[in-house]
C-alpha cells in the first residue's frame, strides 16, 4: 500500500521563496485549479520526488515546469529560480512514514541523491531528525542497497521479481515499468491503455509481466520460471556450441573427421556415438587403429640400434622406390579427392540456388494465400510466371500439366516439404564438403611427407657408409611427432566429448520442465481474477457510456490482460473520447480486482487531466462516482482537474471526498512563508 500524505514544491528566487503545499487523505481526492496553473507541475513533482520520471522518457530531463528550473513571474516580473526541491511524505500498509526530499536545482547538490526521513515532517510539521541519503536514477538504483527504489519497495512491502531481458539475461522489474498502472499524465498518458509503459530498459513482454505481477497472478511466476528454463536451456545450447566448435577445430587442425555429434543438443543427444577417423594411404581408418600402427612401427623401430648407411644401402634404394611410386599414388588420389571436392562444392551450389528459388516461391505463394484470406479475387499467381517445381525450368505458354491443379495451401505445404528436403540435403553437402576438405589436406600433407622421406633416403644413399641412416632417425622423429599430435588432439576431443556428455542429462530434464510448463492451464484464481477485471471494466463502461462499441464486447486478454475487441487492442476503430474512458475503466478496474483479490497493487491511481478529449460531463460524473466508491474500500485517489468550480462541486456533492480548489487567475506556486 502507499499513501501520499502531504507534497511540498520549493523554490528559492532572487526575490522571495516561492511554492506550494498540498495535503492529501485517503479516498477520492480532487486538485482544481485552472489550466496553467502548475496542476500537472504538482502531479510530475511526485513522480520526480519517487524518482520515476524514467517512466515518462528515457531521457534524464527534469519533468517539471520552469518557474522549478529557471524562472518565477511575481507582480509582472520574471525572478530567477537560484535553487528549488520537492518534498514529500508517504505512508505504506504499516503506518510508517516516509519523508522524501530531492533537489531539482542546486548548486552543490546532485538531483539523483534523494535524502530521507522516517518521520511526517511535513503534515506534522516537526524539525527533521537524523537522515538516510540514496541515489537514484543511476545503475543499481533498484538493486543495491543504497539505491532509492530498493528501500521504497521494501518500504512498499514489494519484493521486486527478477525477470527476463531482451538478450536473455535477468534483471528487476524497474518500478518505471510498473507506476504507469497507477499513475496516467497529461501530455501523453491519455493517448493509449498504458501508453507510458517504457519499453528501453529491455523486459521482454513488459506490460505483460507489469500487470502479472500487480495482480499477483499464478501466472507469473510459471512465466518467470519457464523463461528461467529457457534461459539455462539457452546457457546449454550455448556451452554446447562452444565446446563443439573447440572440438572440430581442434579435430580439423590434426586432420581429423569427427562425425555423430550435432551442433546443438536434440532428442538423440542421448546416444552419442562419436566416430574419429583419420587418412591413412587414402582410406579412411579409425583414429584409435591408426595410433595403434603409429605406435607399433615406432617401437620396432626402437628396438634395434640405427643403422648405418652402408648396412642398409640396398634396403633404402628398394623403399625409395617404394616411396617414389606411393608419392605417384597419393598425388593421383589428391587429383581425384580436389575434383571430388569441386564436384561437391558445384551441387552444394546448386542446391543453394534451389533453397532460394524455393523460398521465394513459398513466399509469393504465401502472399497470394494472404491475399485470398482478405477476400481478393485477383490474387493468383501470373500464368506467365509459371514453372516446374521440379526441375525449376519454366512452363511453356499454354503447355497443360494436369486437370487438377493443386490449391494455393496445397502447393504451400509441397513447396515447405521440398524445402525441408533440400535444406537437408544442404547440410549433408556441407558435412561432406568439410570431409572432403579435410583429405584433400591430408593427401597434400602426405604428399609432402613423402618427399621429405625421399629426400632423407637420397641423402642417406650420398652419405659415407659408415654414417647412421637419416632415413631412419627422420622416420623416427616423424611418428614420434605423428603420434603425439593425434594423441593429444584424441585426448582432447575425448575430454570434449565428456563435457558434451555431461549436458546431455540437464539438457533433456531442462526441456521436459519447459514443455510441462506450457502445457500447465491457468490455475481458477487467475481465471476469477481475469473475470473480475473483464466485467469491471465493462461495467464501467456502461457507466462511462462508451460507445464506439458495444461495451459486452471488449474483453481482457489472458495473453496481453489489455482491453481487446475480436482479439486486437482497442485503438483505431474506437473515438479519443472513448479510448479516455477505456483508460479509466482499465486502470479502475485493475484497482478494483486487486483490491478484491490479495495483490501487489497499492491501491493509489493518480489522473492527471481525466477529462480529455472533451469527455462529456456526465460521463465524468460516472468516473468521480466510481473513484469515491473506491475511495471508501481504502484506496488513494488523486485527480487533477481544470473543471469549472461550481459544477466540479454538484458533482462531488454526495460523494466522499477532499476538494483542494485554487482561486480563478491563480497561479499555485506563489510567494511562502517559511
Amino acid at each position: 500500500m502507499l499513501r501520499i500524505r502531504a507534497l511540498r514544491l520549493r523554490a528559492q528566487t532572487t526575490g522571495p521563496i516561492c511554492g506550494v503545499d498540498l495535503r492529501f487523505t485517503s479516498g477520492l481526492n480532487v486538485l482544481r485549479a485552472d489550466n496553467s496553473s502548475g496542476k500537472s507541475t504538482c502531479m510530475q513533482a511526485i513522480v520526480y520526488a519517487l524518482g520515476l520520471e524514467g517512466m515518462l522518457s528515457a531521457r534524464r530531463d527534469i519533468p517539471l515546469a520552469h518557474v522549478m528550473t529557471d524562472s518565477i513571474k511575481i507582480d509582472g516580473r520574471d525572478l530567477p529560480v537560484r535553487e528549488s526541491w520537492v518534498m514529500l511524505e508517504l505512508e505504506n500498509a504499516q503506518n510508517e512514514i516516509l519523508t522524501v526530499r530531492r533537489a531539482v536545482k542546486s548548486g552543490n547538490v546532485d538531483r539523483t541523491l534523494i535524502q530521507t526521513w522516517r518521520q511526517p515532517i511535513l503534515s506534522e510539521r516537526i524539525s527533521p531528525a537524523e537522515s538516510r541519503d540514496y541515489f537514484v536514477r543511476r545503475k543499481g538504483a533498484a538493486q543495491r542497497e543504497a539505491g532509492f527504489h530498493h528501500m521504497l519497495a521494501k518500504f512498499m512491502g514489494w519484493d521486486l521479481p527478477r525477470v527476463s531481458r531482451m538478450d536473455g539475461s535477468e534483471g528487476p522489474l524497474y518500478l518505471e515499468c510498473l507506476f504507469p498502472f497507477f499513475y496516467v499524465e497529461q501530455k501523453h498518458g491519455w493517448s493509449g491503455v498504458q501508453a507510458r509503459i517504457p519499453t528501453y530498459l529491455g523486459i521482454r513482454d513488459v506490460a505483460r509481466r507489469t500487470a502479472e505481477f500487480i495482480l499477483s497472478l499464478d501466472e507469473y511466476q510459471a512465466v518467470l520460471q519457464r523463461h528461467r528454463l529457457e534461459s539455462a536451456a539457452s546457457t546449454i545450447e550455448a556451452e554446447w556450441s562452444e565446446t563443439f566448435q573447440r572440438l572440430r577445430a581442434v579435430a580439423d587442425s590434426a586432420a581429423i573427421v569427427v562425425s555423430g555429434i550435432a551442433p546443438k543438443p536434440t532428442i538423440d543427444a542421448q546416444s552419442i556415438s562419436a566416430q574419429l577417423s583419420v587418412l591413412s594411404h587414402a582410406e579412411w581408418v579409425p583414429l584409435a587403429i591408426e595410433l595403434q600402427h603409429l605406435r607399433t612401427r615406432l617401437n620396432q623401430l626402437t628396438q634395434v640400434p640405427v643403422s648405418k648407411v652402408g648396412e642398409t644401402a640396398a634396403q633404402l634404394e628398394v623403399e625409395l622406390t617404394y616411396l617414389q611410386t606411393s608419392l605417384v599414388a597419393t598425388n593421383s588420389a589428391l587429383v581425384e579427392a580436389t575434383a571430388a571436392r569441386e564436384e561437391t562444392r558445384a551441387r552444394l551450389n546448386s542446391v543453394e540456388l534451389r533453397v532460394a528459388a524455393l523460398k521465394e516461391d513459398l513466399q509469393r505463394h504465401r502472399d497470394v494465400a494472404l491475399l485470398q484470406r482478405l477476400g481478393s479475387t485477383h490474387s493468383a499467381l501470373p500464368s506467365d510466371d509459371l514453372f516446374c517445381p521440379t526441375c525449376d525450368q519454366s512452363v511453356p505458354d499454354g503447355f497443360e500439366i494436369t486437370d487438377n491443379p493443386m490449391t494455393v495451401e496445397q502447393s504451400i505445404d509441397y513447396i515447405e516439404q521440398e524445402l525441408r528436403t533440400f535444406r537437408s540435403m544442404h547440410r549433408d553437402f556441407m558435412e561432406l564438403l568439410k570431409v572432403e576438405d579435410t583429405k584433400v589436406r591430408t593427401l597434400r600433407q602426405d604428399a609432402d611427407e613423402i618427399r621429405r622421406q625421399v629426400r632423407s633416403i637420397k641423402d642417406s644413399l650420398m652419405s659415407p657408409s659408415a654414417t647412421p641412416s637419416v632415413a631412419e632417425l627422420t622416420e623416427r622423429l616423424r611418428l614420434e611427432e605423428q603420434i603425439t599430435g593425434l594423441g593429444k588432439a584424441h585426448k582432447e576431443i575425448s575430454d570434449g566429448l565428456q563435457g558434451l556428455l555431461a549436458l546431455v542429462e540437464p539438457w533433456h530434464r531442462n526441456r521436459e520442465a519447459i514443455a510441462a510448463l506450457k502445457a500447465r492451464s491457468r490455475t481458477p484464481l487467475d481465471e476469477r481474477k481475469i473475470d473480475h477485471l473483464q466485467r469491471s471494466v465493462v461495467q464501467q463502461l456502461r457507466m462511462y457510456h462508451f460507445s464506439s462499441l458495444e461495451p459486452d464486447s471488449v474483453e481482457i486478454s489472458t495473453e496481453t490482460y489489455r482491453p481487446t475487441h475480436e482479439g486486437f487492442d482497442l485503438g483505431f476503430d474506437i473515438s479519443a473520447s472513448d479510448m479516455v474512458r477505456v483508460i479509466w475503466a482499465y486502470l479502475l478496474g485493475i484497482l478494483e480486482t486487486a483490491t478484491a483479490f490479495d495483490s501487489n497493487h497499492p491501491r493509489f491511481l493518480m489522473f492527471d487531466e481525466p477529462r480529455q478529449q472533451e469527455t462529456k460531463e456526465i460521463s465524468f460524473a460516472a468516473l468521480l462516482e466510481r473513484a469515491a466508491r473506491n475511495g471508501t474500500s481504502g484506496a488513494q485517489i488523486i485527480f487533477a482537474t481544470s473543471w469549472p468550480e461550481k459544477p466540479l462541486r454538484e458533482m462531488l456533492a454526495d460523494l466522499p471526498h477532499r476538494l483542494i480548489s485554487i482561486p480563478p487567475e491563480t497561479k499555485l506556486l506563489g510567494p511562502v512563508q517559511e
